[in-house]
Formats: C-alpha cells, sequence, structure tokens
C-alpha cells in the first residue's frame, strides 16, 4: 500500500475516519461485525446529522468503528455524555428505545476502556500550593491557632469549579509577600506577646431576628453575638456596642431589654435599654437622650488573660408577650417587634499589659522550655521545639538542612527579644517556607521519559490529608508514612475509614459539595427587598441554606450511606427560621437539628433551600438555570452555551399592566428555533421544580398572575413530569449517571488537577466497582484513593524546543 505524505493540511479527522473503514484488518472487521446493531442504531438516529457532509456539531460518526473511536476519544467521550443523559438525538428527533441506546453507550464505553494510554496520569515535580482553607486547617492542626485565610492570604482561582487545582493556584512576588506577612501575624497570635500593643476586632451579628437562644451563650438569654477571638496578652481590654437607641421619637423604648456582656459565659457588665426611665429621657430631656442611652453601651471594660476566649453580648430573655405592633411582620414567626438586637460590637486591647499566661496553643509550641529546665540551652530547647512543628508541617522528617535555615531564625529573632522571640522568629520562618506552602512530588531517579512510578508513602499521605481532611497528615498517618506501610492496600483502606470517622472530614461535605454544585452562586444572588420581603435583609436565609446543606451532606458521608441517598433522602437538618421558610411549624430555635420531611417535594437536594435559590434569580425562578443544574451536576451533561446575541427573558410585565408567568414568558422566548432545541431538554427539569419560588419556598399559585403553577412536561426521552416528586423518580431510573457525575467530581477534587475525557474510563470502572455495594460512600473513596490517578505519576516528556519557547 502507498503511504500517504505528511501535511500540514492533508485532510480532515473525520475523512481519516472514513478512509479508516476502508482499510480495516480482519480483528477490526470481525469486532465490526458483532457491533451490527449498534452501529445499525447509530446510522438510523445519528448519521442523519453526523455524517461527513452535514458535520453538526464538527462531529461525523461514518465509517465508525473500534478503532476510529480509539483514534478520536474526546469526541466519542462527548458522544457517550450526551447519550448517557438522553439529550441526544434531540427532543423533537425520532428517538431510539431505551435498551438500543443502552447497547450503543455500552459499546462506546467498552471500545473506549479499551484504549491504552498514560494521559490519564498526571506528570511528576508538582508543585501544589496550599489555598485558604487548607491554610487554615494546616495552622489550627499544627499550632492549635484559629485563623481566618480570608483575612491574610489572597482570592484563590478557581477550576471547574474548584479552589484546589494546582493549576489554577499561581504566586505572584505580591502573593508571597502576602504570605510572608500572614506567617508573622499567625506566629504571633499562637505565642502571643508580652509587649502587645492594643488593637481592635468588630464582630457582626448573622441575618435573623434576636427572639431566640444563640448556641454557646449562657441559657436564660436570648439572640446577640457570639465571638471566638485569641487575645494576644494579659491585661485589660474594652467592648463598644453598636448604638441600639437612634429613633428621636423613642420608639422601641417602651420595654425592658436587659442586656448582659459575658467573658467565657461569665457575666462581666449588665445593663438595661429601654423601659421606664429611658422613655421618661425621652419625654423630659429630649435633645441627648439618644446619647445617654447609648452611653451605657461604650467603655465596657474586663480583666482578660491571654489566649482563646468566647466573648457574648446579649439579652436575658423575656416572655414571648404578644406584639403591640399594628401590623404583622413580614418575617415567618414573627420579627424583632420591641426587642432590641445587638447589630455588632468592637473589641479593644490589649491595655496595661500584665504578662503572658498559659494557652493551647502555648503550650502546645513550647515543649521545651529552658526557664525551668536547666539541664537544656535556649538553643537546644529551640532546635527541639522547631524540630517538631516542622516535622508535621512539612510533612516529613527534617533535614539537617530544615533545621539549620529554621534556627537561623531563631538566632535572629531571639537577639531582639530573647527565646520566645526566636521561637515567634522560627515558626514565621517555617510558615513562610516553601516546604510548607507547597505539596512538592519528585520524580525518582533512573527512570525513563513517560514511565509511571508511584508516589512515595510520605506524597501518599499528605494527598490523602488534604483531599480529606484540607489539611496535613496526624501522627498516626504520617508515621505509617515514615515507617512506608502506607502504600499496603489494606492499611490504606483502614487510615481512610479512620480519617471518613474524624469530626475533620466534614470539610468533604462544607467544600467539597459545596464547589461541586457550585454553591458560590449564592453570593451573588440577593434576594430582592420588595419581591421577597421575608426573605431578605435580616432575614436572609442564604447562610442558614448552606448549613443545612454541610449538616445534610455530611450526614449522608458520616452514616457511610448510598450517594443516591444525596438524591432520595428523607431528611435535612433545620433551624426554627428554615423550617418556617419551608412551612413547617414544629420546630423551634435558632439551633440546628435532624428533621425526617413528611412532605416528599422536599427530600434529597431538589428540596434544599440552597439549591433552589442558587439556580434561580434574586427577583425571580429561572427553569433555565434550574435545569441547567440538574442537566450539569445530577447528570454529568452540560448544555451548550447558548449561541452570541441571543435575547434575555423578557420579565418587565411582571407585576405591573399585564402580568405573566415565567412558563408564558419563557413560551415567548423559546419560540425561536435557535433556543428551542436547548431549551426543549432545559425547560421541563425546570418546571418541575417551578413550585419553589426564588427563594425556595413552596407556592401554588404565582401571585403576580394568580394563576396556579404549572409544573408539568416531558423529558427528551418522552416520559412525563409533573413535579418534584416525578423529576426525582426520573433521576433514579438511572442511579449510575447520578452516581458518575458525583465520582466525576470527587476525582477531580482529589486528584487537585482538572478532569480530561482521559479520566473517564477510570470514572467508569469506580462506578461499576462499586455498584455491589450499594455505590456507598466509603468504597467509593477507597476506589478513589487507590486510582492511578490519586497515586501515580509519569515521568515529564521532554518538551520541544519551539514549544517550550513559547510556554
Amino acid at each position: 500500500m502507498k503511504t500517504m505524505p505528511h501535511s500540514k493540511n492533508s485532510f480532515s479527522l473525520t475523512a481519516a475516519l472514513g478512509l479508516m473503514s476502508l482499510f480495516v484488518t480482519p480483528q477490526a472487521s470481525k469486532a465490526q461485525n458483532s457491533a451490527g446493531p449498534q452501529l445499525a442504531t447509530i446510522k438510523q438516529y445519528c448519521q442523519g446529522c453526523h455524517n461527513d457532509k452535514a458535520k453538526v456539531g464538527g462531529a461525523s460518526f461514518e465509517g465508525i468503528t473500534e478503532e476510529s473511536i480509539a483514534k478520536d476519544p474526546e469526541l466519542f467521550e462527548k458522544a457517550v455524555r450526551k447519550l448517557r443523559g438522553r439529550v441526544m438525538p434531540p427532543p423533537g428527533a425520532k428517538q431510539p428505545e431505551s435498551k438500543a441506546a443502552d447497547s450503543v453507550v455500552a459499546w462506546l464505553e467498552d471500545s473506549l476502556n479499551k484504549r491504552p494510554s498514560l494521559a490519564h496520569i498526571t506528570d511528576g515535580q508538582l508543585l501544589h500550593r496550599l489555598n485558604r482553607k487548607e491554610y487554615e486547617n494546616a495552622v489550627h492542626d499544627l499550632l492549635g491557632v484559629d485563623v481566618n485565610g480570608t483575612d491574610l492570604l489572597p482570592p484563590d482561582d478557581t477550576a471547574q469549579g474548584f479552589d484546589n487545582i494546582a493549576s489554577a493556584l499561581q504566586v505572584s512576588p505580591s502573593f508571597i509577600e502576602q504570605y510572608v506577612l500572614a506567617a508573622r501575624n499567625v506566629a504571633i497570635t499562637a505565642l502571643g506577646r508580652r509587649d502587645a500593643r492594643a488593637q481592635g476586632w468588630t464582630f457582626r451579628a448573622e441575618p435573623g431576628n434576636q427572639l431566640t437562644h444563640v448556641p454557646g451563650l449562657p441559657l436564660g438569654t436570648r439572640g446577640g453575638i457570639l465571638a471566638k477571638v485569641d487575645l494576644p496578652a494579659d491585661g485589660e481590654y474594652r467592648i463598644n456596642i453598636a448604638d441600639m437607641a437612634g429613633h428621636i421619637w423613642g420608639n422601641g423604648m417602651e420595654y425592658e431589654n436587659p442586656l448582659v456582656v459575658t467573658v467565657d459565659n461569665k457575666i462581666v457588665y449588665q445593663t438595661v435599654v429601654g423601659g421606664d426611665e429611658d422613655s421618661k429621657l425621652y419625654d423630659q430631656v429630649q435633645n441627648g437622650a439618644i446619647d445617654r442611652v447609648n452611653a451605657r453601651l461604650k467603655n465596657i471594660r474586663f480583666q482578660a488573660a491571654a489566649g482563646p476566649h468566647k466573648i457574648g453580648v446579649t439579652f436575658r430573655r423575656q416572655s414571648f408577650a404578644q406584639s403591640d405592633d399594628q401590623l404583622q411582620m413580614f418575617a415567618p414567626g414573627g420579627g424583632q417587634d420591641r426587642s432590641y438586637r445587638v447589630s455588632s460590637f468592637q473589641l479593644l486591647g490589649p491595655f496595661d499589659v500584665k504578662g503572658l499566661s498559659a494557652t493551647p496553643s502555648r503550650d502546645r509550641i513550647l515543649t521545651c522550655n529552658p526557664a525551668a529546665d536547666k539541664t537544656k540551652t535556649p538553643e537546644v530547647c529551640a532546635k527541639e521545639i522547631l524540630s517538631t512543628l516542622a516535622k508535621r508541617g512539612f510533612r516529613r522528617p527534617v533535614t539537617v538542612d530544615d533545621i539549620n535555615e529554621l534556627m537561623q531564625s531563631y538566632k535572629d529573632g531571639a537577639k531582639q527579644g530573647g527565646f520566645e522571640s526566636g521561637i515567634r522568629a522560627g515558626i514565621t520562618g517555617m510558615l513562610a517556607s516553601p516546604f510548607f506552602l507547597y505539596r512538592g512530588e519528585r520524580v525518582p531517579a533512573g527512570l525513563k521519559p513517560g514511565e509511571k512510578y508511584a508516589l512515595t508513602d510520605l506524597e501518599l499521605a499528605s494527598k490523602l490529608s488534604f483531599f480529606l481532611w484540607n489539611s496535613i497528615p496526624d501522627d498516626p498517618l504520617l508515621d505509617l508514612a515514615i515507617k512506608n506501610k502506607l502504600s499496603d492496600r489494606a492499611t490504606l483502606d483502614r487510615q481512610v475509614l479512620r480519617m471518613l470517622a474524624d469530626p475533620r472530614s466534614k470539610t468533604l461535605a462544607s467544600n467539597f459539595v459545596h464547589q461541586w454544585l457550585e454553591m458560590s452562586r449564592l453570593d451573588a444572588i440577593v434576594p430582592d427587598n420588595d419581591v421577597f420581603p421575608s426573605a431578605s435583609g435580616r432575614m436572609d436565609p442564604r447562610a442558614d441554606f448552606r448549613t443545612e446543606l454541610t449538616l445534610f451532606a455530611d450526614s449522608i458521608f458520616r452514616e457511610d450511606r448510598s450517594v443516591v441517598d444525596l438524591l432520595r433522602a428523607s431528611h435535612t437538618y433545620l433551624n426554627e427560621r428554615i423550617a418556617l421558610h419551608y412551612g413547617i411549624t414544629d420546630v423551634k430555635g435558632d439551633q440546628f437539628r435532624r428533621v425526617e420531611l413528611k412532605d416528599s417535594v422536599r427530600w434529597g437536594l431538589l428540596g434544599k433551600g440552597a439549591i433552589l435559590m442558587a439556580a434561580a434569580y434574586p427577583n425571580r425562578t429561572s427553569p433555565v438555570l434550574r435545569g441547567k443544574f440538574i442537566l450539569t451536576y445530577l447528570q454529568g451533561v452540560p448544555p451548550a452555551n447558548p449561541p452570541p446575541a441571543v435575547p434575555a427573558l423578557n420579565d418587565k410585565d411582571i407585576g405591573t399592566t399585564k402580568a405573566l408567568t415565567v412558563r408564558q414568558l419563557m413560551a415567548q422566548h423559546r419560540a425561536s428555533p435557535t433556543c428551542s432545541a436547548c431549551h426543549s431538554i432545559m425547560d421541563p427539569l425546570g418546571f418541575a421544580l417551578e413550585n419553589f419560588d426564588a427563594t425556595g419556598a413552596w407556592r401554588d399559585k404565582d401571585r403576580f398572575a394568580g394563576i396556579a403553577i404549572d409544573s408539568a412536561g416531558v423529558l427528551p426521552d418522552g416520559t412525563p413530569i409533573n413535579g418534584p416528586d416525578d423529576l426525582r423518580n426520573a433521576l433514579l431510573r438511572q442511579p449510575e449517571q447520578f452516581v458518575q457525575t458525583f465520582v466525576e467530581a470527587l476525582l477531580t477534587y482529589a486528584m487537585g488537577r482538572t478532569h480530561e475525557f482521559y479520566d473517564m474510563p477510570t470514572v467508569r470502572k469506580l462506578v461499576q466497582d462499586t455498584a455491589a455495594k450499594n455505590y456507598r460512600f466509603s468504597s467509593i473513596v477507597q476506589d478513589v484513593v487507590t486510582s492511578e490517578q490519586f497515586r501515580m505519576r509519569r515521568v515529564p516528556q521532554p518538551v520541544p524546543p519551539v514549544q517550550s519557547a513559547s510556554r
């Protein structure tokens, strides 16, 4: 056979696939014959659009064989994704029977799974910077102090929705400066300072009223703020509470509001705002009455020792007498009425510093004290302390060079202020070190480019702990790694189970789940006060929605249930505010507790306020956003981006002269053929949730149009649905589709790199292997941890000179 000369403009990939079908080997011909039914289905339902001539979407399936699939896995992974989600063939086109579609999917996936490739294994020599949350947790586990990464560090970039992707966590010179400053601040917080200067902290109340008890404050109190703070030294501190009297007519002053200030649940100050005496001030003094009332809330002094403290500003509880307000409050369950609230307070100090008491962080750090143990010199103690901390902070045994560098920082600091000043400087150097800020993986010597190798036990321990805890390894995990025992499969499985049972694994719910479901959208969805007065301002439910979602997901993970229960579980976690928002009246108080849901429309993720609100607009629902959310995050079939110049939905008529429902407005919008193709897929999914308004509250009528909500629709495969229950049941008919989407996201989060098409064979294998275990969460995590993507690396290939120069 005559070979064709290579040319930059030779022929398209589609043409190549077509030519390949003419030169099929006997083995390929046999495989093609065995795939006859699948090829017939593709020809009948797909090639009308995806042929060499039309090439809709840039894809042609003419002459398809297993070999042609292996030549373009990216294209066929997209095809499998569309077929699995039943979004192709498109709505309105002739549809294959379900068994025929499943057969095509199985054949395509089997062909894709067979291809040999190392592309899914990440190149070695990877540097992975800690993000804000990992930095916070690492500092807490290492030094025993709580810091706020948002205050200390620059924002983290994200990739595919996750903030732990190595390629997105870049560093600039300004970043380095901020990390050095952060290290210095953390070291001061951990050890305190005998020469501390006065500083200030401001604490603000969460949204909502303050009629019930705040967990952590003394019993018998209502509302207020509980602040946790690390004080830098023993001395005097002062509190200034935000003004409560602000109305020149003295509205709300009729009733007494007994206010108390507590430090570690002990009352250090109390006063009363309102009542007969204050009413007289307004009647008799008038000018200056406001200042005299608010003056009681200022310059509140108390003595406190260094270290962590809980400072509360709250009210003594009063009876729930009927309100004297003339109009009912918008807020479910009543508003603030005549009871005052603490909006914020400021803490200042220390003044008149008296020394440094023992604190949990000082006790953890100063394990050797030359003042107490005369047999050891300051240098010996410093070396012992910094070696212990660096072993955990660097996630490996320390070297002589490590210790020498930290000891040089110690000596520089000790010259300025003695032993503790030196330790503070050493800790600063450790926290600013690349060995703390980065996770590094080294390539073993003697391997050829492209050859794969396993992570060392120490690298595996670090990767595992940041996956499950967002933090550094603890001593048991690190000790196993140092002994090279962690890579044993049985040992690794036991460690995974131990770490999942640890409270620190809650980060999987608070970080992974929120990033997988793109809950960052909640930050931008500020409820419209004019449209939703009961779910905006002080009654904004977003913070509580986030808590509910975290507690719900954590319960599924911690109870080691099937991840499918994320869609169908009949429980959730509510406080009184969210319960009333959901129409549930037997939950009282601000504390979240587990609640079995009697109404099935609230079951699983589809009934959670955070999901419903994040996929809406501030003033109205959006079937498009909710449909897109379901396709992207629950089915793993993200829709295509809209074409340019598509007009936005015209909602100006809502609530004015001609009130239309969202469905009616959408009907006008999707009349365009350009829009209808995608909307036919997304809209039925979104309309099934239309009974939930933009804030996640249930409604039977559109209050602007005054007509009943229509939540009916037809899925692309012809299945009719009407409401959340039908939608959830439709999704549960293919539980493996949801599991595959979940595993894809979890693997991305675990790898710390973007997910690519060549990862899909591993994803499918994980789903198939865990099906026998009912998709139990721990079994999925164990298989992720033992996958090649997680444990293996590849020796980087040499970069061609031209490519290297362009990079």
